[in-house]
């Protein structure tokens, strides 16, 4: 519906599924569109780039989806191709502050055809790393304005007890929460 939307349920319960379905969509639909996935490691980071590549090439879409990891590890002999080339970006807070936004004009293509932002692990951006979380979120969305896009936000996490609230002061955005009480995760 053209929301924003909070995802809380349990470990294993489809989290990842629930964003990863419309961003495919979105980016197959539209061969301009691009997407950021923003995890709080590069640990997690890698880990979920290996599952979507994977469950890419079991749909037969790998080649139409380039999906690129843009963190400290990326060589900077790839740097320029991951920019060129990818349609869904991952990445992490610090490489996001740090080796994209103050270069946005080496991203412009990025920006101007960003459709979605995924935060995942909603719940580790409290603190003072939820602030600059938040900070970074405000200068993406300004870029995006700059560059003539506006993308929607999913958000995910674990169990929390204030997930609608975090989510619309970390993206400065109303938001829809998909309810907790619809957890799929399995059970003992």
């Amino acid at each position: 519906a053209g929301e924003n939307v909070v995802v809380v349920t349990g470990t294993a319960s489809g989290k990842t599924l629930a964003y990863n379905l419309p961003v495919i969509q979105a980016l197959l639909t539209d061969p301009e569109a691009r997407a950021i996935f923003l995890f709080p490691t590069k640990a997690l980071a890698q880990d979920q780039a290996a599952g979507l590549a994977s469950f890419l090439e079991t749909l037969g879409v790998e080649q139409a989806l380039p999906v690129r990891i843009y963190d400290g590890d990326t060589p900077r002999s790839q740097r320029r191709a991951v920019r060129d080339e990818a349609r869904l970006l991952i990445t992490n807070p610090d490489m996001l502050h740090t080796g994209i936004l103050p270069h946005h004009p080496r991203w412009a293509h990025l920006f101007e055809n960003l459709n979605w932002i995924v935060l995942d692990e909603m719940h580790t951006y409290r603190g003072v790393f939820g602030s600059n979380v938040a900070n970074l979120m405000r200068r993406v969305r300004r870029l995006c304005r700059f560059y003539g896009s506006e993308p929607r936000f999913a958000l995910t996490s674990a169990t929390i007890a204030n997930p609608k609230e975090l989510a619309e002061r970390l993206i400065e955005a109303p938001v829809h929460l998909v309810s907790p009480d619809l957890d799929g995760s399995p059970r003992a």
